[in-house]
């Protein structure tokens, strides 16, 4: 199977968009999509979902680490996609999630905050 990922990114490069409404897959101006990407989005409907619904917990996740912790919207980003992250192979549960937990405190001190509201 393709990576869903990048058939999101590619319907999105073409001016249209997938998105969850409640339990459906909506697809927004799906007139400007070729065929092929109406046919994956059928055959793996349950897989883009649940890609969406992943891509929704990490904006989620990513606006409260920046509102609530104060950093740049990118930095939030950043940090989010890493919490987010499998440990590579080889690196136990215990040891990634200390690693995540340097690298918070990493942002913590260096990264730029956001200008007081």
């Amino acid at each position: 199977m393709a990576n869903v990922a990048d058939l999101v990114a590619r319907i999105r490069s073409f001016g249209a968009n997938v998105t969850l409404d409640g339990d459906k897959l909506l697809i927004v101006n799906r007139e400007k999509l070729p065929g092929s990407a109406l046919d994956f989005i059928r055959q793996h409907g349950k897989q883009v979902a649940a890609f969406l619904e992943h891509e929704g917990e990490v904006e989620e996740r990513a606006a409260i680490i920046e509102h609530d912790g104060g950093l740049t919207r990118p930095a939030a980003e950043y940090l989010t996609k890493l919490l987010f992250s499998t440990p590579p192979a080889g690196v136990t549960p215990a040891d990634w999630s200390w690693f995540v937990g340097k690298a918070a405190t990493v942002f913590d001190d260096a990264v730029p905050r956001r200008a007081a509201a």
